[in-house]
Order: C-alpha cells, then sequence, then structure tokens
C-alpha cells in the first residue's frame, strides 16, 4: 500500500500569554490555509529501507530519517520495509509550521500504513515532541480551520516552569485547543514571504523568549480582550472588518508586538502598506518573515498581490494566493508504482 499526505499550512498570528499570572502560559490565535503544503509519500512494500526528497529538499532527510526512527522505535515497528518521498516541502523558519506539518505527515504515514488505529494526532504531537508552545499546529493537521489554544499549565511543577518555544519544550504536552471554527470559504490570503534571514529558531528563539518575556499584565489582557470581543466574533459572524480590526490592533501589542520589532525592515514596510493600502485585515506569522493580507475575493487577492510584489521586487521571495483549509491534512491510498 501507498499513502500520500498533504498537509495544510499554518499561520500563528498571535500567543496570548507569555507572563503566566494566570497560571497559563503561551496559547495563541491560528488559521490553515491550503498552500504552501508539505506532500509526503510512504510505502511499507519496498525491498529495503528508502528515503527520498525532492532535490531542493534534501536536507530534511535527516529530520525524516530521526523522527521516523521514534515511531518505529515506540511502536516496534521493523523499518526495512518502509520507502519514504518528501514530494514537496515549502521552507523552514519562515513563520508557517513546515517542520510540525512535517513531523505529523511522517508519524501519520506510519501508523496507517501498520494500521494502528488507537492514538490520536496529539499523542502523535507529544511523540514527535511538537505543539510545546503552540496547538495551532497539530489541531490544524486534524481538522483545519481557525483555532484559538490556551496554552499550557504554568507554575512550578507544572507543565512548563519557564518561557521556552516549541524546541526547548520537548516535555510539555501539545497546547490545549479550546476553539476551532471554519474559515469563510470566500476569504482570501496573499501570502508574503520575504527573500530575508529567517524568523528566530534555536538558540536565538529561546534568547528572545527568555529576555522579552514575561509580557506585561495589560497587554495579555488587551490581547485577549480583542480576541474574544473582535476576533472570534468576525469568525463567527464572517466579517473581516471586525475581525480585522481586532487582528490589526494585536500586532502592535504583546509578544507579537517584539517579534514584529525584530524584523528587516521590508516586513516591516509590507505591513505598512497593507495598513495604507487598506487590507482590512493583516499580520505576521509567529516569528515571521511571512506575513498575510486578508481579502474577500479573489479579484482584491490579485491586485493586492501584484502591488505587493513591486514592493519586494528588491528582495525576492514568494508570494502566494491562499484560500482557507478547513477539513486538515488530506490522506490518499494509492495504487503502488
Amino acid at each position: 500500500m501507498k499513502i500520500r499526505i498533504t498537509t495544510p499550512c499554518r499561520i500563528h498570528l498571535s500567543l496570548i500569554d507569555e507572563n503566566g499570572y494566570t497560571g497559563r502560559v503561551d496559547g495563541g490565535i491560528g488559521l490553515m490555509l491550503d498552500r504552501p503544503n508539505v506532500v509526503f509519500e510512504a510505502t511499507n512494500h519496498a525491498e529495503e529501507f528508502k528515503i527520498e526528497a525532492h532535490k531542493y529538499y534534501r536536507e530534511s532527510i535527516e529530520v525524516i530519517n530521526e523522527k521516523a526512527s521514534r515511531v518505529f522505535k515506540t511502536f516496534n515497528i521493523s523499518n526495512k520495509n518502509f520507502h519514504f518521498f518528501l514530494k514537496r516541502y515549502y521552507p523552514s523558519h519562515v513563520g508557517l509550521g513546515s517542520k510540525t506539518q512535517l513531523s505529523l505527515a511522517i508519524a501519520t504515514a506510519i501508523i496507517k500504513l501498520k494500521e494502528i488505529n488507537k492514538i490520536s494526532i496529539k499523542e502523535l504531537t507529544k511523540l514527535m515532541e511538537r505543539g510545546g508552545t503552540s496547538g495551532i499546529g497539530w489541531k490544524g493537521f486534524e481538522g483545519g480551520g481557525f483555532i484559538v489554544d490556551a496554552g499550557h499549565d504554568f507554575g512550578i511543577g507544572k507543565e512548563k516552569e519557564t518561557f521556552l518555544p516549541s524546541s526547548a519544550s520537548s516535555s510539555a504536552d501539545p497546547a490545549l485547543t479550546i476553539f476551532r471554527y471554519t474559515i469563510p470559504e470566500h476569504w482570501r490570503f496573499v501570502l508574503v514571504i520575504p527573500n530575508v534571514k529567517k524568523g528566530a529558531y534555536g538558540d536565538e528563539e529561546v534568547s528572545i523568549f527568555q529576555t522579552h518575556a514575561p509580557i506585561p499584565k495589560i497587554e495579555v489582557n488587551e490581547v485577549s480582550h480583542q480576541i474574544l470581543m473582535k476576533i472570534i466574533p468576525g469568525i463567527l459572524k464572517q466579517d473581516l472588518t471586525c475581525f480585522g480590526e481586532g487582528l490589526k490592533r494585536i500586532q502592535t501589542i504583546g509578544f507579537k508586538k517584539v517579534e514584529i520589532e525584530l524584523q528587516h525592515e521590508i516586513v516591516k514596510k509590507v505591513l505598512a502598506f497593507f495598513q495604507t493600502y487598506g487590507v482590512k485585515a493583516y499580520g505576521m506569522s509567529s516569528f515571521g518573515p511571512s506575513v498575510i493580507g486578508i481579502t474577500e475575493s479573489d479579484e482584491e487577492a490579485n491586485i493586492l498581490l501584484k502591488e505587493t510584489q513591486k514592493l519586494i521586487s528588491g528582495f525576492g521571495g514568494y508570494i502566494y494566493i491562499c484560500k482557507p483549509n478547513n477539513f486538515g491534512a488530506k490522506i490518499e491510498y494509492l495504487d503502488e508504482d
């Protein structure tokens, strides 16, 4: 049997609480888009164990081997008949959660091929050591949509005792998701990935968390207020103006303000351009440099894309027009070649 898994793309719009005064930390809001994707294929009827990747993604072979080995060991599976092929990937460390999507695609492919049914996506996320800050990636892989997560229990002896990102929080359970709703299907997302320094990760990301957290309580409260009274109602009513009022506000406060301040000037220019152009909703994803502007039609999105291309022409990069993903990862069973 051969399996193909096509993942959504995660946009992380804001952390909520890097303070911990409530007894919880992290939390966040995000949504899932139809592109760019991870496309991962696997079979367990090969003559020998093999990992392949398109020439542009070969640096991911080590990640595939490490994550697959973790699943093999946990479930006492022999790897000798597995053949993996990473058919499509998208850049890591640009704020789009590609490593979480790839990790879950690998784990899901193996357990599906071995017909191991009594394990959840959340449990696989824990096994893959993802979700230590945000639950949006794993929940979005499972079912797509717009997602709010409530982070982790915080304090001595709790899930998290310090302010650290997922990469340094492997012992924490995947963040608790508390709300998931369908993204309006007519919304279009102009996703801009400027060709500049990647977002913070590894030791740099840890250092930023340690330097800038905790966030002042008043800003944590304001982020929570905007999510509850603007962003969630905007989704429920399919009101992009309402949604955007909240989203634009939380780009200027809390941990998101810190993340944006650390960005290359072109990222700040794209955000400023979206504001002056009158885009109803926009924001930066995670640690950047990826930015989205949200419109209500294909026509508006195409015009915005062309104008944004002019702005970043001296830097290069990728621009996509994306649709909502409201179903999560697509799993297909294929005839073997």
